[in-house]
């Protein structure tokens, strides 16, 4: 005799799943070590707004944080387990060096630290000022390429040119073999979109991490045939391990490179082993596979064009939109290098106004604009009074970060003043707090690796351009709106957001 029919048998798994739901809710919301904290009902019990916000409206989360600090304080709870924060004096504890608050692995990657211990020399401002010739050499080509193309056709794309000039920097100067970008027809756009598309996947597999497992098992010309210009994506990776495979067979056969690549350094560079109980901090020569030196020459490359080319785009356009801004920058290049060709980094850095216009652009187009996941030492903490269990995932964003109105009163200006002091006692003090806000590369040990690399691009682009050129504006069919920022590792502009062009002055009609 059968003591439940098939439908009850169903009934009564429907009505054990809505208890246990109703159980979870209940938990999360009411008994949870996080239950104190302020935060909106939804986003305390489960990880989906942030899905909704990240994954299905594409990276409109930093705009969503603010408005919920303005409901719930500075402290608010955003997933079951995580807290954002929104006060600038809590970017100290969290990130600085020396803090205790690690990066979350789920986020990360759990080898991160043993990697970045071998690369850390190799982006240090010494080693790219030893290489400033090449920064030098990209930039009065990209000068010579605008030129040529606004002579022959009246415009230029900036969007696709300032990418692929940082394409070029960068696997010129970490991997001794550059792609040449600038060389194609499109700037290589196709690779910038695949860089883009596989973001746009990562908010889903952050909360379902099986997903990148399953997405990993899709064959690749199944995935060029859904989405083409992968092709490209997968191109360039196959240079990338062909030349792993070249530079592992050099260093077993004991050849002396011409210079040391990132390849070199993550291959043939002692480390400290993180996993060996009995290592001691001893410095220990491990071998990275393949695939792990494969990967971070990946994020090298991915990270460093469109994070560095965002930014140049942005300034650039504040500077041709504001005609007083072009006047002053241009007059100060033009007085400290009569001669353009005579450009140094050292003395780009020393210009006050051009590093005013560098900063705004970083402040308002930073490379990470969203909240950077760390993870709450042993010893618990306190953010403003309320306590924090330890293991619970904190993090804050630079976007909110940078447009703090007490430290940049009119934040959406973009206004170069802000960092210029003119030897003003109280104007110092108040650049020494915006500079305290100022956090596009991170903060502390964990920062941005290329971030002196990338301060060499920005300075050189814009002092190259702008010392060149006096006669540039914004094409009429692009607009500030283009420009708004979304987050989805690195920062992005609305994917249907038109592109970046620039013309002479009076030189081309709407539509042109």
């Amino acid at each position: 005799m059968a003591f439940f029919t098939l439908p009850s048998f169903w009934v009564l798994c429907l009505g054990a799943g809505i208890s246990y739901l109703g159980y979870v809710v209940i938990y999360r919301r009411y008994f949870h070590p996080l239950s104190h904290v302020p935060g909106p009902f939804l986003w305390s019990v489960s990880g989906l707004p942030i899905v909704y916000h990240q994954g299905i409206r594409e990276g409109q989360l930093i705009h969503v944080l603010p408005n919920l600090h303005a409901i719930y304080g500075p402290v608010v709870r955003i997933a079951p387990d995580q807290i954002h924060l929104n006060d600038p004096v809590n970017y100290e504890k969290v990130y600085n060096v020396g803090s205790k608050y690690t990066k979350d692995p789920a986020f990360y990657g759990a080898l991160e630290g043993v990697r970045r211990g071998a690369l850390n020399p190799f982006f240090s401002r010494r080693s790219v000022l030893d290489l400033e010739q090449i920064i030098w050499s990209k930039t009065g080509k990209l000068c010579s390429m605008m030129r040529s193309s606004l002579d022959a056709d009246g415009v230029f794309d900036i969007h696709h040119a300032i990418r692929a000039f940082s394409v070029d920097i960068i696997t010129e100067y970490a991997y001794a073999r550059c792609w040449n970008q600038m060389d194609m027809g499109d700037f290589g756009a196709d690779y910038q979109e695949a860089i883009r598309t596989v973001q746009t996947f990562l908010p889903f597999f952050h909360i379902l991490p099986f997903l990148g497992d399953v997405f990993s098992l899709v064959p690749d010309w199944l995935i060029v045939r859904v989405f083409p210009k992968f092709q490209m994506w997968l191109d360039s990776n196959e240079l990338i391990r062909k030349a792993v495979t070249e530079v592992r067979k050099e260093i077993s056969q004991g050849i002396k490179p011409a210079r040391r690549t990132i390849f070199h350094e993550l291959i043939d560079t002692p480390v400290t082993n993180l996993t060996d109980p009995n290592a001691d901090g001893r410095k220990q020569h491990q071998t990275l596979s393949d695939e792990f030196v494969f990967a971070d020459a990946i994020n090298v490359t991915g990270a460093g064009a469109e994070t560095t080319g965002s930014t140049a785009n942005r300034a650039i356009f504040e500077v041709l939109s504001n005609p007083v801004i072009y006047h002053t920058l241009k007059a100060e290049l033009t007085q400290a290098f009569p001669n353009p060709e005579a450009m140094s980094l050292p003395a780009l850095e020393k210009l006050p106004y051009l590093s005013g216009v560098i900063k705004e652009g970083l402040r308002l187009n930073p490379g990470l604009p969203g909240h950077l996941p760390r993870v709450v030492p042993a010893s618990g903490a306190s953010f403003n009074g309320i306590g924090i269990p330890p293991g619970t995932v904190v993090s804050m964003s630079a976007w909110l970060m940078h447009h703090n109105r007490e430290a940049f009163p009119d934040p959406e200006v973009f206004d170069p003043t802000r960092w210029v002091d003119n030897d003003d006692e109280d104007a110092a003090a108040k650049i020494r707090a915006r500079e305290r806000c100022l956090v596009p590369f991170g903060r502390g040990s964990r920062n941005c690796l290329g971030q002196n690399l990338a301060m060499c691009e920005l300075y050189a682009t814009a002092g190259g351009i702008f010392r060149r050129f006096e006669d540039l504006e914004v094409h009429p069919d692009f607009g500030r709106e283009d420009l708004r920022m979304v987050e989805l590792l690195l920062g992005y502009h609305p994917r249907n957001a038109r592109r970046f062009r620039i013309v002479r002055k009076g030189g081309v009609a709407i539509g042109g």
